[in-house]
């Protein structure tokens, strides 16, 4: 006996056995017994197989993923576990959904694959582990993998010492007529700034009397927070070194006389002669492992800064750091007898 003519596509028909469905949901087919045998209970074959097909329909417009697709996801980004994982994705097939695997469901997972000989640390490690690695993936609740690419590079005094000179007479393959840069890594260096609040200080942010300078918080495209607001002292061989400074304004501005707004998109016209500056001065090459960057000015600066003061309360207060770990990130280890060097350099901050 066939479907009946004008019923829904779900509906059970006897194949001389059992009732039976046959439908299609989102490309997916539906096709089994439903375990009905009895010819006069159609009743209860009628409310099995529309039960499989709203299931099917709310399946297919979850929000959640397939246990499938999540875990070709996993796969993709960790590649661990390959071969179990695999398993899993014959056993749960292309249409149960991560959020229909609760822990009934994992332990006759668990009990179906488990080989005879396995032990509870080997069925654990085949099943359980890659099974919840997959379903935690595809909720977030796996950590992302993060590459910690700290800074290691840092100047010496001598190579800052060279750097400035370079900056005071450019080369033809840096377009600095004004020496702008000079003045840029020398704040950056004498008041530990990043680049972003560097090209935010506005004139009327410069106490010349005190020599220092407000480090604005909240700044329209900077990506700064208000705990960095702050009074920075910058020292007096770096003022002598600046120079003079706009009156108005935005105080540093680029090689071309520009103001650079630091919303991650300008700016590159600065960092491209930075590099040829760099370049110049013999600090960095093909053979350098870490590229010099204006960021590698803000980590030499707070170890410079330790060496020579020591207080790392003043540290994290002068960097606008929300927390002494993050201060420390960027203060290196400060190697013997660098104190010495930038006396010898006169390099000297609080003054």
């Amino acid at each position: 006996m066939g479907k009946l003519k004008g019923a829904a596509c779900w509906y059970p028909f006897w194949d001389g056995r059992s009732y039976c469905y046959d439908f299609y949901v989102e490309g997916t087919r539906y096709r089994r017994s439903s375990g009905v045998r009895d010819f006069t209970a159609i009743e209860i074959a009628i409310e099995v197989a529309k039960g499989v097909h709203d299931a099917a329909w709310k399946r297919a417009l979850s929000p959640f993923p397939t246990f499938e697709q999540a875990a070709h996801l996993y796969l993709a980004e960790f590649g661990k576990n390959r071969s179990f994982v695999e398993r899993l994705i014959v056993y749960f097939g292309p249409c149960v959904r991560v959020d229909e695997i609760d822990a009934f469901t994992i332990k006759q997972c668990k009990a179906d694959l488990r080989k005879p000989d396995w032990s509870d640390g080997t069925a654990r490690r085949h099943i359980d582990v890659p099974l919840k690695a997959v379903i935690n993936n595809a909720f977030g609740r796996r950590p992302e993998r993060i590459e910690d690419k700290v800074r290691t590079r840092i100047l010496t005094p001598r190579e800052f010492e060279r750097l400035i000179k370079v900056a005071q007479n450019p080369p033809g393959t840096v377009c600095d007529p004004d020496r702008r840069l000079l003045k840029m890594i020398v704040f950056l260096m004498g008041s530990g700034a990043t680049p972003g609040e560097m090209f935010c200080v506005r004139a009327e942010d410069i106490y010349p009397e005190t020599g220092q300078v407000w480090i604005r918080g909240e700044e329209p495209g900077a990506g700064k927070t208000v705990y960095r607001s702050r009074m920075v002292q910058v020292p007096v061989w770096a003022w002598k070194l600046i120079g003079e400074l706009p009156s108005k304004g935005r105080v540093f501005l680029s090689t071309r006389g520009n103001e650079i707004v630091p919303d991650g998109e300008r700016g590159s016209h600065v960092i491209r002669q930075f590099h040829k500056l760099c370049l110049a001065a013999g600090l960095s090459g093909p053979d350098e492992s870490e590229r010099l960057v204006l960021y590698s000015i803000r980590h030499t600066s707070a170890t410079w800064f330790s060496a020579q003061v020591g207080d790392h309360d003043l540290l994290i207060d002068r960097g606008g750091w929300a927390s002494a770990e993050m201060a420390r990130r960027y203060r290196k280890r400060p190697y013997a007898g660098l104190a010495d060097e930038l006396l010898e350099f006169g390099f000297i901050f609080g003054i």
